[in-house]
């Protein structure tokens, strides 16, 4: 289906605004996300336990399916990788069979979901991704929570957001709530913003400028042993301007248990 969009700006020609939120062009576009190059973040480097130097990522190692907004009508929606709507469930459909990971952040209504789908042929060209990721997969709750990085990068943005989000590489985990929903055939990653009073200071900030804002987020799982050197990127993208006012309504409430890891048949 063609995107639909609508010129917003005469100065400069490559800026639309996209009606639904969807993907769109790197530069100058609002309401849109797309795929960002991991080799634009420096993450740590083969030795970086003896000399502490940062070097760029080497490709992201999973392939993005979609960033999605949602809007929920009836509070926290905990399990969306089942819901008919979801990109998981959609891609599933359309005949993709490949292991899926889905991170959902949380807020009290809207909900922004990005979705990769991890191709094993390329997996296996990195044995040190591989492992770690396999140790991420199958390991217990703690372990993933104390490992899950996020390098945030604001593209477009008031200084005051700048300063508030910064763009120093952040272990969530040590400030929020993570749940873990597994079947055998995708990971459901929960981050609730809503369980820490500063990250929701920072979420209802850029929620409230987020038609202003263009911010790049780079995901990893952290190195801390030289066997799991030199880090990589599994996944980043950009997202430009969202138009939250916008975001399409979600009705969909068969969730999953909201405590511990839960596995279930796919």
């Amino acid at each position: 289906m063609k995107a639909l969009f609508r010129r917003v700006s005469t100065r400069t020609l490559k800026e639309f605004e996209f009606e639904t939120f969807q993907e769109g062009p790197f530069e100058g576009s609002k309401n849109a996300w797309t795929c960002c190059d991991a080799e634009t973040f420096r993450v740590r480097g083969k030795d970086y336990l003896t000399d502490k130097v940062k070097e760029p990522s080497a490709p992201n190692a999973f392939d993005i399916v979609e960033v999605e907004i949602f809007k929920s009508t009836t509070g926290k929606v905990e399990n969306y990788a089942m819901c008919p709507e979801s990109a998981i469930q959609r891609a599933r459909n359309n005949g993709d069979k490949r292991f899926m990971l889905m991170v959902v952040f949380q807020t009290v209504t809207i909900h922004l979901v990005v979705t990769w789908a991890i191709e094993p042929k390329a997996m296996d060209e990195d044995p040190v991704m591989k492992d770690l990721w396999e140790r991420y997969l199958n390991g217990s709750e703690e372990f993933r929570t104390e490992r899950f990085k996020v390098i945030p990068r604001i593209a477009d943005g008031g200084f005051f957001l700048r300063r508030l989000v910064g763009e120093k590489p952040g272990l969530l985990g040590k400030r929020l709530s993570f749940r873990y929903h597994q079947t055998e055939s995708h990971l459901l990653v929960v981050c609730d913003t809503v369980t820490s009073s500063f990250a929701s200071r920072i979420t209802l900030a850029c929620m409230d400028q987020a038609s202003k804002l263009t911010i790049d987020l780079g995901f990893l799982i952290e190195a801390t042993a030289t066997k799991e050197l030199p880090e990589r990127l599994f996944g980043a993208f950009r997202m430009s301007k969202p138009n939250l006012d916008g975001a399409k309504p979600l009705t969909w409430t068969e969730d999953l248990p909201e405590n511990g890891t839960t596995t279930v048949k796919a």
